[in-house]
């Protein structure tokens, strides 16, 4: 007979076993399940303004000036150069981002936001507010701050286990 998956191991044993794995029960599978339909319910919003849930976190990057760079966006959103290379074009074309030679170093280009970018940025930020109120819809302040630190703690333990690879 198969352990209850929700019967807590003892101390110090692994949660999930080939008896207690389920698919679609593990928490990683759920948190797929949600971050799909998170970027579905973007895709929504931004489809109002002719951008995608793809294109939003390149933008968003570009806003908060965390990553000057192309090769800076591909380390942070695990993105592949030829990926980066087609959205940084799709975003320029749309006039939200521009390319800008570096006055330190000719070889390197940095990435700006143009004030066309500002405005959509605002838009499309407002819009993924409202989307991550919906997906919260019911939780208390205590239990999303108890969600959060949760999720904080599992990207942790992943970056530890496999900081080496």
């Amino acid at each position: 007979m198969a352990a209850n998956p929700l019967t807590p191991p003892a101390a110090g044993a692994d949660y999930y076993t080939l008896e207690t794995y389920a698919a679609e029960d593990s928490v990683g599978y759920l948190i797929a399940v949600v971050r799909n339909r998170q970027f579905r319910a973007l895709d929504i919003e931004f489809a109002k303004f002719g951008f995608t849930s793809a294109q939003w976190p390149i933008l968003r990057s570009v806003a908060d000036g965390a990553t000057p760079t192309a090769a800076d966006l591909c380390r942070r959103l695990n993105y592949d150069t030829g990926s980066m290379t087609r959205m940084l074009n799709r975003l320029e074309q749309k006039g939200v981002i521009e390319r800008v030679p570096s006055a330190a170093d000719r070889r390197v280009v940095q990435l700006k936001i143009t004030p066309t970018g500002r405005r959509v940025h605002r838009k499309l930020r407002d819009a993924a507010i409202r989307s991550l109120n919906h997906m919260v819809r019911g939780f208390t302040p205590q239990e999303i701050h108890r969600l959060h630190e949760q999720l904080v703690r599992m990207q942790a333990n992943l970056e530890a286990a496999y900081e080496h690879e």
